[in-house]
């Protein structure tokens, strides 16, 4: 489904890198890229003349200590207290990594999970468990390591000493300067990401008012705020975030039929914001980038146009789906523990419990656009349907899901939208989906989680 990068790094021009603050500079100096070494995903870029090898052995996790994440650019420079800033090398996520037509820095490496930049010492690749292992030949004594994936990067000094170093455990939050992503996320009366992200350690349950607290995530009730330009920056505000979660069950999508917001989300995305959209919401994608996805319905119109609105919401709800799943993703569940015990089925297949009534379905995906399918299974008609996708579009990246964070048969479920629950139980509800301790989590609540990383 993706060009080989043996393709891609025949056109590429190499320029200057582009920012993940949405701008972009340029250099106008030409050279060759060095070709990822096969021995080493993650090569040795550019190394001092050595008097030593140092191995150095980590590994990475989300912001709530326990999280792995998996196939993040891992890379080493030089100076750590000169390297105060980020160095944009990831502008997709790993799994999906296209470089063709970006812009390059001089003597660049790309890698399976990222592009390593110019004067790196050594660069690797995490596993699925979130551990790495390095090798640094130099006669540096500190030096600093640097995480990067997707929009989520952290850092690490250390010292070598005696050809080896214990990095530890590097949570996303260690960095110099504080570099948590931008992200707003939109409620909606189906779903709640939000409590996916809490999990992740972006935010804690308030034990008493049951409100999500100390969050690094804003959240709005409505999509209104996206369009204004409050601050007089000249854009609209949704550019003031790298990453906007739109949750199932949006208050009101009428903005959809007014060109000039769809074009802003376009423009959005293309100069290199990440959106996530859940489910119901799913005219989200279907109005403004129709080329990607065939949804169910209006099987009359063109693929490059959008359908009419609502048209595949149209799933049984209730039902139960062996999903199939992509390689990495199946690595990382077997990384980590569900409620169940293992996240997998016997078969490599994962459970898909309880999908919404009326589910928008997928019906295919368009195969010359790139379009990553993380999950697939078998609907109640009998036909093979996409679950989970993403794309990339200009410098951006859009993920669609189909399922929810809760299953739709679950205690919890319809406690936001329909309050058939009193204070107290609904109380238990948000305190249980919140809860710190991921083994309590299902199969699909997990999948939601890794996703949170690949945009």
């Amino acid at each position: 489904m993706r060009k080989s990068l043996q393709t891609k790094l025949s056109v590429m021009t190499i320029l200057a890198m582009t920012s993940l603050s949405l701008t972009a500079c340029n250099d106008d100096n030409d050279s060759n890229i060095t070709p990822p070494s096969t021995e080493n995903p993650g090569g040795v870029v550019n190394p001092s003349q050595p008097t030593s090898e140092n191995k150095v052995t980590g590994k990475l996790v989300s912001y709530d200590g326990k999280t792995p994440i998996a196939n993040a650019l891992v890379y080493v420079v030089r100076r750590p207290n000169a390297a105060n800033s980020r160095m944009t090398t990831s502008l997709y996520s790993a799994s999906s990594l296209d470089t063709e037509g970006e812009v390059l820095m001089v003597d660049s490496v790309v890698t399976d999970c990222g592009v390593v930049p110019e004067g790196s010492l050594a660069s690797t690749c995490t596993r699925a468990d979130g551990s790495y292992d390095l090798s640094i030949k130099t006669n540096e004594k500190d030096v600093l390591i640097k995480f990067e994936k997707g929009a989520f990067t952290a850092e690490k000094k250390i010292t070598l000493s005696e050809g080896s170093a214990q990095a530890g455990v590097t949570k996303l939050s260690d960095t110099i300067l504080k570099n948590v992503p931008k992200i707003v996320v939109i409620k909606g009366a189906y779903d709640s990401i939000e409590l996916i992200l809490a999990r992740l350690g972006l935010a804690k349950i308030d034990a008493q008012s049951n409100e999500i607290t100390n969050s690094e995530f804003d959240l709005w009730d409505s999509t209104d705020e996206l369009f204004i330009d409050s601050d007089s920056s000249g854009k609209a505000d949704i550019y003031n975030y790298e990453i906007v979660f739109f949750n199932c069950g949006q208050e009101d999508i009428d903005w959809l039929m007014d060109d000039s917001k769809r074009q802003i989300l376009k423009d959005y995305v293309s100069a290199g914001g990440r959106i996530y959209v859940s489910d119901q919401a799913y005219d989200i994608v279907e109005q403004s980038f129709p080329e990607y996805i065939d949804f169910f319905g209006s099987d009359n119109t063109p693929i490059d146009q959008p359908e009419e609105l609502y048209h595949a919401n149209e799933g049984e709800g209730g039902i139960t789906i062996q999903s199939n799943i992509e390689p990495r993703l199946k690595s990382w569940l077997e990384a980590v523990t569900c409620a169940q015990g293992s996240c997998l089925n016997a078969d490599g297949t994962v459970t898909i419990k309880g999908f919404a009534g009326g589910w928008a379905r997928m019906n295919s995906v368009n195969n010359s656009k790139n379009v990553d399918i993380y999950a697939s299974g078998q609907d109640s008609d009998k036909s093979l349907r996409p679950l989970t996708v993403a794309f990339n579009y200009g410098k951006g990246r859009v993920t669609y899901t189909s399922y929810h964070n809760e299953e739709d048969d679950s205690y919890c479920y319809d406690a936001p939208l329909y309050g058939d629950l009193d204070d107290n139980e609904y109380g238990e509800c948000i305190k249980n989906l919140a809860n710190p301790s991921n083994n309590s989590m299902n199969a699909q609540q997990r999948i939601l989680q890794y996703l949170v990383f690949e945009l």
